[in-house]
């Protein structure tokens, strides 16, 4: 967040140098609003290239096996352009690579899912899936099978075989 809020005002600063270059060279014809609008108009640029960076920015961050389950789109009335262009404000990623088998529970695989949102902490959490039944849990952290291939849950979501994080660690179990 501080990053963003530097950059606005460096790009403030840029833009509103630019207007004074352009007033020099003019041989200060320019009207003395110019200055203040350019430093207006590229904090607002700048503001709005972050916040359209950001998902392709952050996922260039994700580790290697991590797979992209799920996207949403960013519309306000406040923000009216969002509703032509909308931006991905967070989006869930699964460990596709650290997936977990237990040899007495071949239908059920455990890993990793994280939860992105612009400005928020990123929240990991460990996953059940149930190949055969199409359902997940989300687990309490650093959740592992037992010997017997249990794991101990609390409430089962019915997701279905086609939900693409089910579909992602499920690949090849059925």
């Amino acid at each position: 967040m501080y990053v963003d809020i530097i950059t606005i005002i460096a790009a403030g600063f840029a833009a509103a140098g630019v207007a004074l270059i352009l007033n020099r060279l003019s041989g200060r014809r320019l009207p003395g609003w110019v200055v203040p609008a350019f430093a207006g108009t590229g904090m607002i640029a700048m503001s709005l290239t972050n916040e359209y960076r950001w998902y392709p920015r952050t996922l260039t961050l994700l580790p290697a096996g991590f797979e992209v389950i799920s996207t949403a789109d960013y519309s306000a009335p406040f923000s009216p352009w969002t509703y032509l262009v909308p931006y991905v404000n967070r989006f869930a990623a699964v460990d596709v690579a650290g997936v977990q088998r237990n040899a007495n529970a071949p239908d059920m695989r455990l890993t990793n899912v994280v939860f992105f949102q612009r400005w928020q902490p990123v929240q990991l959490r460990t996953a059940l899936f149930d190949c055969a039944q199409g359902r997940t849990a989300l687990l309490q952290d650093n959740a592992v099978f037992k010997e017997d291939g249990t794991v101990q849950v609390s409430r089962w979501d019915q997701t279905g075989l086609d939900d693409p994080a089910t579909a992602l660690v499920c690949a090849g179990a059925i």
